[in-house]
């Protein structure tokens, strides 16, 4: 009797506490004049760049042709292999990706020992299931009258 009660309350709670808060002037305030293409222009103290130039720069340093100057940056450009992987860190990362493997594994060994279990039960039941049937079929054939055709 209490849950429905208390379902009921915190139905009429939760519809006061959306309501209230969400109702608003129907007409918002509007000064001004939109633009929907806004450009953005460069202030005076940033500078601008000319990609192509540098792009150019950058191949012919790749290529070994060229000086970098002094006041541009150098792209260093690490490869994949440069940083092996240590032994712990490989360790750590296996064990990391075989724990499902090896709960699952755990689960099917388990379900397959109770079922193993279940099933023995269920050949005994059906043993003796067996005998009773072959006792009854004795009799009814000792029992069955055979008739002359």
């Amino acid at each position: 009797m209490q849950f429905p009660i208390l379902g009921l309350f915190l139905l009429l709670l939760s519809g006061q506490s959306y309501g209230a808060p969400s109702r608003g002037p129907a007409v918002e305030d509007f000064v001004g004049i939109e633009v929907e293409h806004v450009e953005a222009t460069p202030n005076a103290n940033e500078p601008l760049f000319n990609l192509e130039h540098e792009v150019s720069q950058i191949e012919t340093v790749r290529k070994g042709g060229g000086i970098v100057a002094a006041n541009k940056p150098q792209i260093a450009t690490a490869s994949p292999a440069s940083t092996p992987w240590s032994l712990t860190t490989i360790l750590a990362l296996v064990i990391i990706l075989s724990l499902p493997l090896i709960s699952w594994a755990l689960v099917m060994n388990h379900m397959r020992n109770k079922a193993s279990e279940v099933s023995s039960s269920n050949i005994q039941v059906l043993q003796k299931f067996r005998e009773e049937r072959e006792l009854s079929l004795k009799k009814n054939k000792d029992n069955e009258i055979k008739k002359a055709s």
